[in-house]
């Protein structure tokens, strides 16, 4: 009966430390698992950072870029503008002056008919 009583309590004692080894181990793994899942939390978190950033910085890249090749066109089209303008000028003063040597012929040929016609009015006098 000794033997019994010792073979039961030796079945108890050992049931109640393998549960105890068991629930050790499981609350252990259990930590661990929750120190994984934060760990992985907060890489993620930095990599969705890292990822915004980048995207950022790229978005800064680009509408400078943008901006740049706006600036360019922007100004290729105002000395375009600058030098149309001075054509347009260029050939505004060809014209008057194409107009003034116009009027100085017409006044010259104005003249000369008018002494011409003088000078055929004289001859028939004479």
């Amino acid at each position: 009966m000794i033997i019994l009583g010792v073979g039961v309590a030796t079945f108890v004692l050992g049931y109640f430390l393998r549960r105890y080894l068991a629930e050790a181990k499981l609350g252990a793994a259990e930590a661990a698992a929750r120190k994984l899942v934060s760990e992985a939390e907060k890489e993620s978190e930095a990599k969705k950072r890292e990822a915004l950033l980048e995207v950022k910085e790229e978005v800064h890249r680009l509408r400078s870029e943008w901006d740049r090749e706006h600036r360019d066109r922007r100004n290729e089209l105002q000395k375009t503008e600058r030098r149309l303008i001075q054509k347009e000028e260029t050939l505004d003063r060809k014209l008057e002056n194409i107009e003034r040597k116009d009027e100085s012929l017409s006044q010259k040929e104005r003249r000369s008919r008018t002494r011409a016609a003088r000078l055929t009015s004289c001859t028939r006098i004479s």
